[in-house]
């Protein structure tokens, strides 16, 4: 889900039933092991104090959504009678959840999810250019948009990419033609703020296309994989090498913002002031004064912590801490901190078993 959709989930009255859950279907049996799993649930929900509407909400979400073939989780959540997350995750959670709760937990979302890496990929022989562009919030985005008329550009069909006819005239029209795709890749990188270029088709266009880049979209270019002389591969693989590019960036980000964060912390665990904040204690202050770029939790290190919150779903703080208004209440911190960071618009990456101080830490904007 996207974040903003996520910030609907909290703008909602709770309190909120959620379910996180094997729904795999990959045996005979699956969908009576689903159905177990649900009416498990179900009851914990029930038992919590869950309402019959809004459990019927949820149960209508499973009887009706066929699950995908394979390893799959679910994440439902509900309120008032109405759900407001139906989401298959990736792979299956590490253990059910069920919990009837004033705030939405929200972690096993977000740790299924990855944010988008914006990106433009350049498929190409001779005769024809295929361009897809995805933009920071994983949207395709049409060529067209940006190349107004000069380039016969066609709406993007299956899985986003646009297609255009190139002429094809004697060899020193691919030179020409390297031209005409560099700018359009050049304008479509700027457009969306790509961090990667793939490019991918015949060697010899490849190669051709690589010389007009130009030095931003040299800096970020990558090769995509065999063109029609090796093979002639699909648009589904061109897809799958690209899920695959992705993937590998997004797990570059996520170190690379853990290794930041220890790097503020220093070795005797004492954080550069202004860089990070780390514990509970300073962590929930961050979030108060909206400081917080990208939360860093340990729910294995977290367990049951139980924070303070008040009204405002960014209105948390540790125990020791203290909050000014009186109308306070003691929450879960994994239910807490991350709503507050969804709330704030930071990003919260899931680090489990990292072995921070307190199960959280954080990477301040100031």
């Amino acid at each position: 889900m996207r974040r903003n959709e996520l910030q609907d989930v909290l703008a909602a009255d709770g309190p909120f039933a959620c379910a996180y859950f094997d729904s795999s279907h990959d045996t005979a049996d699956a969908a009576d092991r689903i159905r177990l799993q649900w009416r498990s649930v179900r009851e914990q929900l029930a038992e919590q104090g869950a309402d019959e509407s809004t459990l019927d909400a949820m149960a209508r979400a499973v009887e009706e959504q066929e699950p995908p073939v394979g390893s799959a989780g679910r994440a439902l959540v509900a309120a008032g009678g109405d759900l407001l997350v139906n989401e298959w995750l990736p792979s299956p959670p590490s253990q059910t959840v069920a919990r009837w709760s004033d705030v939405p937990y929200l972690l096993p979302l977000l740790a299924a999810e990855d944010r988008p890496i914006p990106y433009v990929a350049v498929v190409a022989d001779r005769t024809e250019a295929r361009i897809k562009a995805v933009d920071r919030r994983g949207v395709a985005v049409a060529a067209e948009d940006v190349s107004g008329e000069d380039y016969h550009v066609h709406k993007p069909r299956g899985g986003g990419w646009s297609h255009r006819r190139i002429q094809q005239y004697a060899e020193e029209s691919v030179k020409r033609n390297a031209r005409e795709m560099a700018e359009e890749a050049d304008l479509l990188v700027q457009k969306v703020s790509a961090r990667l270029l793939a490019i991918g088709g015949e060697a010899q266009t490849r190669s051709a296309l690589r010389e007009e880049l130009s030095p931003r979209c040299a800096e970020i270019a990558v090769e995509l994989g065999a063109g029609p002389s090796e093979g002639q591969p699909s648009w589904d693989e061109y897809d799958t090498w690209l899920d695959d590019l992705v993937a590998r960036t997004q797990a570059e980000d996520r170190d690379d913002v853990v290794r930041r964060f220890r790097a503020a912390e220093g070795r005797d665990g004492d954080v550069a002031e202004g860089e990070a904040a780390a514990g509970l204690r300073q962590v929930t202050s961050a979030l108060r004064d909206g400081r917080v770029a990208t939360l860093l939790l340990d729910p294995t290190e977290l367990g049951d912590t139980t924070v303070l919150r008040g009204e405002d779903v960014l209105r948390v703080a540790d125990g020791s801490d203290g909050l000014s208004e009186q109308n306070t209440v003691e929450c879960r911190a994994d239910e807490a901190l991350s709503a507050a960071a969804v709330a704030a618009g930071a990003d919260v990456l899931v680090v489990d078993g990292a072995g921070l101080s307190g199960g959280a830490g954080a990477l301040l904007r100031y």
